[in-house]
């Protein structure tokens, strides 16, 4: 595994930062059909930010819209009421992937930090923790022990099996953007079909489990009875937890079956 990093800090006067927001990694390669890639990425790594203790993190639905937009970082951060913002681009070529990011004080617009990481797909989920850890180095100045081995702690994946996750998940993401007046079985079912595609490369892909249990949850709500995937949605999401504990879209949808289908309110 050969991994790269080229830094472009700059020290100034120390910032306290106790809230942050992630924008839209924007897709460099042009190609409208790795969106998919781009967004999972920036999931990613507001996912491992978010594991960060005493730092506010913005969710993905208050970020998303501001995809594509070109409004100014003093602006954003007044809009989304936040201290700094992570901005940066995302380059797939081939096996190769290229992340750059850059950590801005939003009142100022004053770049605080920036660094650009390069490795092969199989280590993506290296490259997303080490650009997480930088970032949240660069704001604590020093990590506890427990945060340091969830930033540290990422496996090398099968790239196929991922990118079915991250296309699930784009689709996924793509039916809660549109609302909930869709054609049946449209965006959900097509998640479904990715993930599943995703365990039947990797079994024990706990990403995929997520999703799937993100998915059938999602469809109990307009698509299908309860009765009929809520079952399934707690079996999937079981079955996540049980891979990787640290699933937190498991623990969500785990804990929504338990309170709206087996109303357990405990």
């Amino acid at each position: 595994m050969a991994l790269y990093m080229r830094s472009g800090a700059t020290k100034a006067a120390p910032v306290r930062i106790s809230s942050l927001a992630v924008l839209p990694l924007e897709n460099l390669s042009k190609d409208p059909d790795q969106e998919y890639f781009a967004d999972g990425m920036t999931d990613e790594l507001i996912t491992d930010l978010a594991k960060i203790g005493s730092l506010r993190v913005i969710s993905r639905n208050s970020v998303m819209p501001y995809k594509g937009k070109h409004k100014s970082i003093p602006e954003i951060g007044r809009e989304l009421n936040v201290d700094a913002v992570v901005e940066g681009t995302v380059m797939r070529s081939e096996n190769r992937v290229r992340i750059r990011a850059q950590l801005i004080e939003a009142r100022t617009d004053r770049h605080i930090w920036a660094q650009a990481y390069e490795g092969d797909v199989r280590d993506v989920l290296k490259l997303q923790d080490q650009v997480a850890q930088a970032i949240a180095t660069e704001i604590k100045g020093k990590l506890a022990p427990a945060e340091k081995v969830h930033l540290t702690s990422a496996k090398e994946i099968r790239p196929d099996a991922y990118e079915a996750d991250l296309r699930g998940f784009y689709e996924l993401h793509k039916h809660g953007a549109a609302g909930t007046f869709l054609p049946v079985g449209n965006e959900i079912e097509k998640a479904i079909k990715f993930f599943q595609q995703a365990l039947s490369i990797d079994p024990d892909d706990a990403l995929a489990y997520a999703g799937l249990a993100d998915a059938y949850y999602d469809q109990s709500t307009f698509f299908r009875a309860p009765l009929e995937v809520m079952p399934k949605a707690k079996a999937a999401a079981t079955k996540a937890i049980q891979l990787d504990e640290s699933q937190a879209e498991a623990h969500a949808s785990l804990g929504y079956v338990r309170l709206t289908f087996d109303w357990d309110w405990a």
